[in-house]
């Protein structure tokens, strides 16, 4: 009883700091006779995503009689925590957001997520390209579905650059001049937040597939015979992230700064660069954005002597939505998730993984249109670590990542923790 009281405080909580960040009803609790499904997302108001997400879930409520959906949006960095407690304690809502592979493995372990074949034997599958589900499917059975596919990379505010002097970097050696450039101008080279992990872990992680290659990468991430941290590739790129920490080419208030703040000071048109994941397109590129006009969009450099390709990317088709196997409504609720995430993907800054989603780009950013073209010819992808790896791991890597970014222990000792994840 007492844990449950702890989790509902918990709970509590968050709903209050979502409410603070954009948190909104999708409706009321419906007439007599309808099914109300509750849906907790991570697209609150400071997100890209948000007016897309309201627009599918008003279309769907409007185009479903009988049936209503009531939304909570949580802010991304605590809703991990809080979703696996959650789950835990059978507190979870009807459907929610999630990332597939390892982050969501212990759900499906547990018996907490509805097994979703029976419902997908109506053509859905056939709407999906080849793999798209690839990160959802547990035992060769299907636990999610995924809305689109997320590449991440450097975005690029080109006056910054102009201003400077400086050249959009494709190489490391390119990376280090133009830094020196834009900080001499008074500017911030690059711009991050490690008061949420992930998003300088996204920074270094798109180091590492340049440093170690995508192949090993994954070998190592899925634990595999021929992958290991001990490969000295991966100290080289701690060292290059201790090196643009060293020199000031990263913000020196990432600490400090969540992960709306660190964008929202890009947007302003503090910074030259900004590393994140491209569902920020349509906000970098938004009526009230700073630079809009001025950003465009590059991958992590290639590094001297590292194994990785100019086309090796780090992202794939991770974002996605899953059932409660706790539900009392399993048809409709199925039948929400299906509708949300094609029609998401449709409306959102995804690029698709459902074959009957053409994008207008037309009516895309032009930064959007960029990074499609830019990983047309794509060889090989990595996944961001923090959704791929499980929980104890996850917590190994983004701890001594935390404490080597805050400078407590060295690039060594921070090797030699990732090794304690798979030598």
């Amino acid at each position: 009883m007492k844990l449950k009281r702890v989790f509902s405080i918990l709970l509590a909580a968050l709903m209050c700091i979502s409410v603070m960040t954009g948190c909104l009803s999708g409706g009321d609790e419906g007439t007599d006779g309808d099914i109300v499904l509750r849906f907790w997302n991570i697209w609150g108001g400071g997100d890209a995503n948000h007016e897309a997400v309201r627009k599918v879930i008003n279309d769907f409520n409007a185009s479903h009689p009988g049936v209503r959906v009531v939304v909570e949006y949580f802010e991304n960095e605590a809703y991990k925590t809080m979703i696996r407690t959650a789950v835990a304690g059978d507190e979870v809502a009807d459907v929610f957001s999630t990332w597939g592979a390892g982050f969501s493995r212990p759900f499906y372990e547990a018996g907490k997520l509805l097994n979703l074949d029976e419902y997908l034997n109506d053509g859905t599958l056939d709407k999906l390209y080849g793999g798209a589900l690839n990160y959802f499917i547990y035992d060769d059975s299907v636990y999610g579905l995924t809305i689109g596919r997320n590449v991440s990379g450097f975005f690029v505010n080109t006056k910054v650059f102009e201003d400077a002097g400086a050249e959009i970097p494709a190489t490391w050696e390119e990376l280090v001049e133009a830094s020196e450039k834009i900080l001499a101008s008074g500017k911030i080279p690059i711009m991050t937040s490690s008061r949420e992990r992930w998003v300088i872990g996204m920074l270094f992680e798109g180091m590492v597939t340049k440093a170690v290659g995508a192949s090993k990468v994954n070998a190592t991430i899925n634990k595999e015979a021929d992958g290991g941290y001990s490969d000295p590739l991966f100290l080289e790129a701690i060292n290059r992230l201790g090196e643009l920490i060293d020199n000031g080419f990263i913000n020196s208030d990432r600490a400090a700064l969540t992960r709306d703040e660190a964008l929202a000071s890009f947007i302003n048109g503090d910074a030259g660069l900004y590393y994140m994941g491209s569902w920020e397109c349509s906000a970098l590129e938004d009526d009230s954005s700073l630079i809009k006009g001025n950003v465009d969009w590059i991958p992590f450099p290639t590094i001297p002597g590292g194994k990785g390709a100019p086309t090796d990317f780090n992202g794939g088709a991770i974002d996605g939505l899953v059932v409660s196997a706790n539900t009392a409504h399993p048809e409709a609720a199925a039948a929400f998730v299906k509708y949300f995430t094609e029609n998401l993907s449709r409306e959102g800054d995804y690029m698709p993984v459902w074959n009957t989603v053409e994008i207008d780009m037309a009516i895309r950013p032009a930064v959007f249109a960029r990074i499609i073209e830019a990983t047309e010819n794509a060889t090989d992808y990595v996944i961001w670590w923090d959704t791929f790896l499980d929980g104890d791991d996850v917590t190994i890597y983004q701890d001594a990542l935390d404490r080597f970014v805050n400078g407590t222990i060295t690039a060594e000792q921070f090797h030699e923790e990732l090794k304690k994840i798979h030598p």
